[in-house]
C-alpha cells in the first residue's frame, strides 16, 4: 500500500475480497439500472410534457386520461430512481465502512508490531501529524474514492444508454445531408463531446492547483490539533504558571497558517464555482434546447420526441458536469493518497530497523537471551546521535556491565547525561548507537517511564498494563490496588469503568497515584527484570519507602535497574539500603559499582568488573 494503485486495491485482494467484491457488483448493476431509469424518465417527461400541450387540442378525445397515465408513468419512473439512488447510496455508505475499518486495521497492526515500528516512525521529521493520516485521511480518501468510482460509472453507462437513445430517435439535418438517418445524432454528440472534454480538462488544471492547496491545508490543520492535543494534557501546567498569554501565542502563529492557506482555497473555490455555473447554464439551458431544435423545426421530430431529446442532451452533458463538479473531492482525494502511502511507506521502511537507521547514522544494536540466573550483561556500549561521523555521547567503562539476577542498581547521573537513554538502549528503544545486551529468557523487562501517560481505558486494564485485563479477576487486581495505596471505594466501585467520579482516569488520579499505578503493575504481572526510569520522583520519602518496601516484599529475586533523580541513596524503613550497586554516569563514561554508602556515591566503592564467563563470550 506504499502507492495509490496498491492503496486503492488492496481491499478487493485481501481475504474478506467477497464482501467488497459482492458491495462493488451490485452497486455496479444499481448505477446501470439508475442509468436506464434515466432515459425512461426523459421519456416519460416527453409525454407529459405533450400531454400538456396537447390538452386542448381539437381531436384528442380523452386527454385527461392521457395526461394521467403520463403523469403516473413520470412520477413511477421517478420513484423507482429514488430508491435505486437511495439503495444504492447505502450500498456505497456500508462498502466505505468496510474498506475503512479494514485499512485501519491494517495500519493499527502495523504500527502495533513487535518491531518498535510505533516508536521508530516518530523519528522521520517529515512525517507529520500521524493520527490526522490514519484517521481523517483513510476517512477521506475511501469515501472519496467510492464517490469518484460511482460516479465515472454513471457518467459512462448514462452516456451509453443516453447515445443509443438518441441514436434511435436520429433524424435528418437539411444543412448535413450526406450524414443521413444519422444527422441528429452526430449534431448532438459532435458539439457536447467536445465541449464537456475541453470544459473537464481545464477544471482538472484547477484540480491540480487545489491538490496542493489541499495538502497545505490538511498539514497546517494537522500542526494546530496536535498543538490542541498537547495544550489540553497539560493544561493543570498551563494554569498554574499563568501561561495561557504564551499558550495564546503559540495557537494564534499555528492557526494563523491554516487561515493563509484557507484564504487562498477560497479563492479558488470561487473562481471554481463560478466557471461551474456557467457550464451548467449553458449545457442544461441552451445546448439542451438548441441541438434538438433543427429537427424539430424541420418537422422531422414531433413535440414529445423534442422534449424527449432535449431531457436526453441535458442529462448527458449533467453527466460530465458531475465529473466536473467533483474535481474538489478529487483534489483532496489526491492529498489523502499522498498522505496515507507515505505513512505506509514509512512503515515500511521502519520494519527492518537496522538498515533504516544506518542509512543516516550508526545502528548496531544486538539483544540476545540467555539463563535467568546470569542476570543482564551489556557489552560494547556506545550511544549517539544521528550522523555518520556522530561521536558517542555515552560509553562504558571496560569491556562489560554486569547486572546479577536479583541485584537492584541505582543510575545516577547529570540531567541529560543520558539515563533514560542508557534505559531506552537496554529496551531496544535508541536510535542509533550500538550495544550488544543479554537479557534473561522470558518474558520482556517491565519497563516503567518518567512521563506517565494515561490512555482513555478502565482502572483495572491501567494496572493490567499490557496484559488483556480480562486475564485477571477482579479480585486479584482489588488486591494489588489495596497494596499499592489505590484501595479507595471509589476506586475499587469504578475498576471497570473508564471515569471516576464523572473524570477519566487522567484527571482523576493525582500525580502520586500515578506512580502507584506502576507499583500495582509491578505487584500484579511480577516481571523477572524492571527498569524503573525515576519512578519514585516527586514522592515523599515515606511514599518511596513503601514504594521499595512493597516491591521487594512482594516480588523477591526481580532485578531492578531505575535511575534516580538525586544523589540521596533512598533506604527502607529499617535503614538498609534499597539498592545493592550504582551505575553512575559521568563524563560520557558509564561505570557500575558497588553502594556502600547511603548519603555520597561518591564514597569509597569497590569496582565491579568481574571477568566475563565463557559461555557468555561465545554467546
Amino acid at each position: 500500500m506504499q502507492d495509490a494503485r496498491g492503496l486503492l486495491t488492496a481491499y478487493w485482494r485481501s481475504d474478506v475480497r467477497g464482501v467488497a467484491w459482492a458491495h462493488t457488483i451490485v452497486i455496479a448493476l444499481l448505477t446501470w439500472l439508475i442509468a436506464k431509469v434515466g432515459i425512461w424518465i426523459a421519456e416519460s417527461a416527453g409525454a407529459f410534457e405533450s400531454a400538456k400541450a396537447t390538452y386542448r387540442t381539437p381531436g384528442n378525445l380523452y386527454p385527461f386520461n392521457a395526461f394521467v397515465q403520463a403523469g403516473t408513468m413520470l412520477m413511477t419512473m421517478i420513484t423507482l430512481s429514488i430508491v435505486a439512488i437511495a439503495f444504492r447510496h447505502y450500498l456505497a455508505q456500508n462498502l466505505h465502512r468496510r474498506w475503512r475499518a479494514w485499512l485501519n486495521e491494517q495500519f493499527t497492526r502495523a504500527t502495533l508490531s513487535d518491531r518498535n515500528v510505533i516508536l521508530n516512525i516518530q523519528s522521520d521529521p517529515k512525517l507529520d501529524s500521524l493520527d490526522q493520516r490514519q484517521q481523517e485521511c483513510i476517512k477521506g480518501l475511501t469515501g472519496s474514492f467510492i464517490g469518484l468510482a460511482i460516479g465515472i460509472a454513471t457518467v459512462a453507462a448514462s452516456a451509453f444508454e443516453v447515445s443509443r437513445k438518441l441514436w434511435q430517435i436520429s433524424t435528418p439535418i437539411e444543412q448535413a445531408p450526406a450524414l443521413g438517418h444519422a444527422g441528429s445524432f452526430a449534431l448532438t454528440l459532435g458539439v457536447i463531446v467536445p465541449f464537456a472534454l475541453l470544459c473537464t480538462w481545464g477544471f482538472s488544471r484547477i484540480g491540480q492547483v487545489m491538490r496542493g492547496v489541499n495538502r497545505q491545508f490538511q498539514e497546517a490543520e494537522g500542526a494546530f490539533r496536535g498543538e490542541l492535543n498537547t495544550m489540553f494534557r497539560r493544561a493543570s501546567q498551563i494554569t498554574a504558571s499563568d501561561g495561557e498569554r504564551v499558550q495564546g501565542k503559540i495557537n494564534r502563529r499555528l492557526y494563523s497558517a491554516i487561515d493563509q492557506v484557507w484564504f487562498r482555497n477560497n479563492v479558488l473555490n470561487a473562481g471554481f464555482i463560478g466557471l461551474n455555473d456557467f457550464y451548467n447554464t449553458f449545457s442544461l439551458q441552451i445546448l439542451a434546447s438548441v441541438l434538438a431544435l433543427p429537427a424539430y423545426a424541420q418537422g422531422q421530430i414531433d413535440f414529445q420526441t423534442y422534449i424527449t431529446t432535449a431531457a436526453l442532451v441535458g442529462q448527458l452533458t449533467g453527466g460530465f458536469s458531475w465529473l466536473i463538479n467533483v474535481t474538489p473531492a478529487l483534489s483532496s482525494l489526491n492529498a489523502d493518497i499522498d498522505r496515507v502511502t507515505e505513512y505506509a511507506a514509512a512503515i515500511e521502511r521502519v520494519q527492518d530497523v537496522r538498515d533504516y537507521f544506518q542509512s543516516t547514522g550508526i545502528h548496531d544494536f544486538r539483544y540476545r537471551t540467555h539463563e535467568s540466573g546470569k542476570g543482564i550483561v551489556v557489552r560494547k556500549l556506545e550511544l549517539m546521535h544521528a550522523g555518520k561521523d556522530a561521536q558517542p555521547f555515552l560509553r562504558m567503562e571496560g569491556e562489560s556491565l554486569r547486572f546479577p539476577a536479583g541485584s537492584w542498581t541505582a543510575l545516577v547521573g547529570a540531567s541529560g547525561s543520558g539515563k533514560t537513554s542508557f534505559l531506552n538502549a537496554l529496551m531496544g528503544q535508541k536510535d542509533y548507537g550500538r550495544a550488544v545486551v543479554f537479557l534473561p529468557d522470558g518474558r520482556k523487562p517491565f519497563y516503567a517511564f518518567q512521563d506517565q501517560r494515561i490512555p482513555d481505558t478502565t482502572l483495572k486494564q491501567l494496572i493490567c498494563g499490557s496484559e488483556d485485563e480480562d486475564s485477571f479477576d477482579d479480585i486479584e487486581v482489588a488486591a494489588v490496588l489495596a497494596q499499592a495505596g489505590l484501595g479507595s471505594p471509589d476506586f475499587l466501585r469504578a475498576m471497570n469503568e473508564r471515569t471516576c467520579n464523572g473524570r477519566p482516569w487522567e484527571r482523576a488520579l493525582s500525580g502520586g497515584q500515578k506512580k502507584r499505578i506502576i507499583l500495582a503493575r509491578l505487584l500484579l504481572l511480577k516481571p523477572e527484570v524492571a527498569f524503573l526510569d525515576e519512578t519514585t520522583a516527586g514522592l515523599d520519602p515515606g511514599a518511596q519507602r513503601e514504594f521499595y518496601t512493597l516491591l521487594k516484599a512482594y516480588c523477591p529475586g526481580l532485578t531492578v535497574i531505575g535511575s534516580i533523580h538525586n544523589r540521596m541513596m533512598p533506604v527502607l524503613g529499617d535503614g538498609s539500603p534499597v539498592f545493592d550497586q550504582i551505575a553512575e554516569i559521568e563524563g560520557g563514561i558509564i561505570s557500575l559499582r558497588r553502594y556502600v554508602d547511603a548519603h555520597d556515591v561518591r564514597a569509597e566503592v569497590v569496582a565491579l568488573h568481574p571477568t566475563q564467563p565463557k559461555n557468555e563470550a561465545r554467546a
